[in-house]
């Protein structure tokens, strides 16, 4: 697996999101790249199960497309260094 983090900005309100990319090879699922965002606002993270803030959880196990992860790097204003 690889991992960058990055920062971005949240299209519905601007604000600064932490993100998190790669690639990934799950055993048993299609491998490909994943796109995480996560938000320190509170109601975000109120609203995650896990406290983090995620708001954004695409290819965690079954891997996105590299246009896809483009698309989403795009829609978050993060330059993708891959």
């Amino acid at each position: 697996m690889s991992r960058i983090n990055t920062t971005g900005i949240n299209p519905k309100n601007g604000e600064p999101v932490e993100v998190s990319y790669g690639y990934d090879e799950v055993p048993g699922f299609t491998p490909g790249y994943f796109f995480q965002v996560f938000s320190s606002n509170e109601e975000d993270i109120e609203k995650d199960p896990s406290g983090e803030g995620m708001i954004l959880n695409e290819g965690f196990l079954e891997g996105i497309s590299k246009e896809e992860l483009r698309s989403l790097a795009a829609t978050y204003s993060v330059s993708l260094n891959i």
